[in-house]
């Protein structure tokens, strides 16, 4: 029940929260893509490169 009451209570607070300071999460969301595409930017490049510099694997040059 204590569970229950103190999840309640959250709930409430991060609610009236995210009302509150909506263009403050507007901001953080934005920031947060830009960095994710930067990220996953630089992990393709990087596994691109490898892929480039190993060259074909054995299991496609082989015919069935």
């Amino acid at each position: 029940m204590v569970f229950i009451l103190v999840g309640l209570i959250f709930l409430v607070l991060g609610v009236a929260g995210m009302y509150t300071w909506w263009w403050f999460l507007v901001e953080i969301i934005k920031g947060l893509v830009s960095l994710t595409f930067t990220v996953l930017g630089v992990l393709f490049i990087i596994t691109g490169g490898r892929i480039l510099l190993r060259g074909p694997r054995e299991s496609e040059d082989k015919d069935e």
